[in-house]
Order: C-alpha cells, then structure tokens, then sequence
C-alpha cells in the first residue's frame, strides 16, 4: 500500500508539473511583420524566449490561421512573453513615413534587375516600402513607409548598401575555359557578372600564356566582380577554384591495364569518389603519362589517390615475382602415385602447408622424373624437403608376399574395402591383393617399412587361421608350430621373398622412423591361443 500512495503522488505532481508548464496564449499578428518579430537568423525571438523561458510558435504557411502565434509554458512567463510581443506588435502597427538622402548615382543599384534589392528589403524588413524618385526626376530623397522599427532596420540596411558601393572596387579576369559557372551573391555583398557566348581561346591549359600569341581578351571572357576589394580577392579566389585545371601524372605503362580494371571498373570509381575525369592514353601510344582534370583542390585528391594506387599495385608486381620462383627436383616416377595420395590428399596437404604450386610431369613428356615447385623461394625449400622425406621413407621400404588361403581374402578386405583400410593405416603399410584370374590367387603382396612390414605379416597370417578354423576348413589350416619362414618355405618351395624398393640416386635417405609396437591383438593371440577382433 504504501508504494502504491507513493506512486499515486509521484502521478499526480506529474500531472500538477505538466499542467502548470502547459499553460497556453494565443496573439494575433499579420504574417509580414512575423520575420520583424523572429528577427535575422532568430535573434528578437531568441531574446524573447530567454528573458521569459516560454515557448513562441509561429504559423507555417500551410496553417489556416496564419495570423495565430501561441506561446506555451508556465502562465507566469506566458503572460510575460505575451506582454512583451504585443509591445512589439503595437510598435509595428504604427505606421510611419520617413525620407533618407540618398545621392542619385546610387538609385540605379536599388532599381535594377525589376527592384530586386528593394524587394530583398521589404521581406527581410516586415513589408517596408522604399520609393526611389522616378526615372528623370534629379532628386535625392528616398521614402520609406511601414512601421517604424522596421523603416529604422530599412534605413540602415540602405546604408550598408550604399557604404560597399563607395567603397567598391572592380576586378576583371578572363579565362579560355569554364566547364561550370557559379552566381556568387550576397553573403559578402559582392557581385559577380558572367557574360558567356562565343569564346576565342587565347590561353593555353591552366591559364598559361603562350609567348607566340597576343593576349587579347574578348568581352565574352570577361567576368566582372564589384564590391569591397578585400571581398572581391575573396571572391576572386573562390572563382579560380572553380577553374578546372589539367595535371599530368607519371603512371609506368605496364601498370594502366591494372588502373582500368576490369570493364573500367577500377577508373570509373576514381573519377566518382575524387569527381574529376583521368584520361589513360591509348594502348598503341605506350605513354606513361596519365591526365586528371577538374577543380584543384579534386585533382590533387585524385593525384594522391592514383600514385598510391600505383605503389600497390607495384608492391602487387615484386610479391608476384617473389612468388614466381621455382624450383625442379628430380624422383622416379614409381614413387609419384605415393607423393600425390589418394585423390590427391598427401600432395593437397603439402601444398597448403608450404603455400607452393607442385606439378607433376604430364604423360608423354620427355622428363618423367621432374617435379616443378612454383612459389616464394624458403617455401619451395621447405616444400622439396616434405617431399624428399617421403622418398626417403619410401625408399626404405620393402615388399613381401605371402601366402593367405584365398577363400578368407574377402574377409579381410571387408566391406567396401573398409577393414584392408582400417588394417593399413593402423599398421602403416600397402597391401595388395591378387587380380581375379591371377595365377596365384593365393599371393598377397605387404609393402612397407621392415618392422611394420613384419608385424602385419603376422597380423594376417593369425586372421587367416582364425578364419579358416571359423569355416570348419580344417584341410587348409597350418599346424600351430609352423612359424612364418616356415609357412613361406611351405607354399614358396624357398625361404620367404622379401624385397626392397630400390633407392633412387637423387634422393638422400631419411633416417628410418620407428615402428609402432606389435598390435596388442597378435600379443594376446601368441600368448592366449587366441585371437580378438
């Protein structure tokens, strides 16, 4: 209960802030004394709002009531802004005529281009009229007639006017070229005349004078500028911004294909993100030179860009020509199915590690033995080093064969080939299995280092008995005592076939890798009579 009354008082005090900071007058004003009341960037209603601390909202043009400014906050500075508008109001209602000197030869800045400045006048000044004496009539007296703070604003902004026109200071440039012309007006009170028609070119790019021609300058070249002359160099600056300027930038001809890009790819964004044009020489004019055209301060944006653009792609060419190396190593071509892998595993694998490209000789070449290593040169040495390892392993293996019954070879295999597989990764040998139609179907040929080579001769030679004794074939069991020599003369007529894999004359021998110890299953079949799978 009691934080339910808190909250209920926290509500209501709320509601009591709220209603008493929502506290709303209305006044009536004609809408041409509104920018009087708002004043020149916000300044009279800015004062307004910080004297009082109330809100003043003026109609927009698309409000019925145009006449209606509602002013919000508290009642007691509602009522205190509203006081002091209303004072405002009253002194713009108070309509005034006045007269101010001005010396006749000035009349034709106020009058021209159809009263235009008189009319600037007027709307910033709450509606002020300003007659000028009419053309003919030798008369110094201007009348202004409206409300009286806004003839005195009216008198003062003329007298401005008429303090730059004394003080003006004309400054004439011609150019050959220009691709965009700007009105620059009133901030600073300066005028600027463009006459653009026909143009004779008598300047080179840039604004450059040829010492063979006479500079004459056409009127059509001319661009007038009047006003103040610390503001007229302003302006003159900001015109000569305006200039496009052409700039030629050294760019090797090799590298432009890459500048293009692809379909002008590459040049388009350069030209969009620097907005200026790059003009690439023709292909048959073998130029180093690239041109970039616009506005100044563009054109240096865009030489910027381009010469960093050219020292990546020259950082590109020394990387690829690192990586061009290569490197040839010669290895007999029996041992190239074992160096690739099946579908390509062990020689994939290589090249990921060592970061390298390895090809391999096509058939019919005329060098067999050479493989190519393509990369950055320490990584070719390490990749060659991979390889000859595995040479060296190879060339330290043996094959032997041995006799297993036939029948019982399916069972060995497996499925899919799926227990042969399991059987040579886990004792890191290849064995071979005669073709069907062989003439000793019973010949199965063990490839590998001699212990692992010894330990899965064995291994079969126990999954052979124990097959056989599973089928009941007891014709073609071997006696228990036969060792492995023994079984081997049995079958052979001679003492059991091992041979070794020759060793290849350009590869240095690795050191033999130790063998894995025997598999526990041939441990507990010699020591238990028995055998698990």
């Amino acid at each position: 209960m009691e934080e339910v009354e808190k909250a209920r008082k926290q509500l209501l005090q709320l509601a009591e802030e709220k209603q008493i900071n929502n506290y709303t007058a209305e006044l009536q004003a004609k809408p041409e004394y509104h920018k009087f009341l708002i004043g020149r960037g916000g300044g009279n209603i800015r004062k307004v709002r910080d004297r009082t601390g109330a809100r003043i909202i003026f109609p927009t043009t698309d409000d019925r009531e145009v006449e209606v400014i509602t002013i919000v906050g508290k009642e007691e500075a509602v009522k205190l802004a509203q006081k002091e508008l209303e004072l405002l109001i009253k002194n713009l209602d108070n309509v005034i005529e006045d007269v101010m000197v001005v010396d006749p030869k000035y009349h034709r800045h106020f009058v021209t281009r159809r009263g235009q400045v008189l009319r600037e006048i007027a709307e910033e000044y709450g509606g002020v009229t300003v007659s000028f004496p009419r053309t003919g009539v030798q008369s110094d007296k201007v009348t202004l007639k409206g409300a009286k703070d806004c003839v005195e604003a009216a008198k003062k902004r003329i007298l401005e006017i008429i303090e730059d026109l004394v003080h003006s200071y004309t400054y004439f440039k011609f150019y050959y070229l220009m691709i965009a012309v700007l009105l620059v007006s009133c901030p600073s009170r300066i005028f600027v005349y463009f006459i653009i028609s026909g143009m004779d070119l008598h300047l080179q790019e840039n604004g450059d004078v040829s010492p063979e021609v006479e500079l004459v300058p056409n009127k059509c070249d001319i661009i007038t500028i009047s006003g103040r002359k610390e503001k007229c160099e302003a302006a003159r600056i900001a015109l000569l911004a305006l200039v496009p300027v052409t700039l030629d930038v050294d760019v090797p001809y090799d590298l432009h294909r890459y500048i293009i890009g692809q379909k002008g790819i590459g040049i388009r964004k350069m030209m969009e993100d620097y907005e200026v044009n790059i003009s690439v020489p023709q292909p048959d004019q073998q130029s180093d030179v690239i041109k970039i055209t616009g506005l100044v301060a563009n054109v240096e944006r865009a030489k910027q860009g381009l010469l960093e653009r050219v020292r990546e792609l020259q950082a590109e060419q020394e990387d690829r020509a690192l990586r061009s190396f290569k490197l040839t190593i010669s290895v007999d071509p029996k041992y190239h199915p074992k160096i690739i892998g099946r579908k390509g595993a062990v020689i994939s694998q290589i090249r990921k590690d060592h970061d390298v490209n390895i090809q391999f000789p096509d058939k019919g070449d005329e060098h067999q033995d050479i493989i190519s290593i393509t990369g950055y040169e320490l990584n070719t040495e390490s990749a060659k080093d991979a390889i000859l390892r595995i040479v060296a392993d190879l060339e330290e293996m043996v094959s032997e064969d041995i006799k297993l019954d036939h029948r019982v070879h399916a069972r060995i295999i497996g499925g899919r080939g799926k227990a042969i597989r399991k059987l040579m990764e886990e004792f890191k040998v290849d064995i071979r299995f005669p073709q069907p139609g062989s003439n000793d179907p019973d010949r199965v040929t063990v490839t590998g280092l001699p212990e692992n080579v010894d330990n899965a001769v064995d291994h079969l030679l126990i999954l052979e008995e124990e097959y056989v004794s599973i089928k009941g074939n007891r014709s073609a069991r071997r006696k228990p005592t036969q060792t492995r020599g023994e079984h081997a003369n049995s079958t052979q007529g001679g003492p059991g076939k091992r041979t070794q894999v020759p060793r290849s004359p350009n590869c240095e021998a690795a050191a033999l890798p130790t063998a894995p110890p025997c598999h526990p299953s041939i441990i507990l079949n010699r020591f238990k009579g028995c055998f698990i799978i």
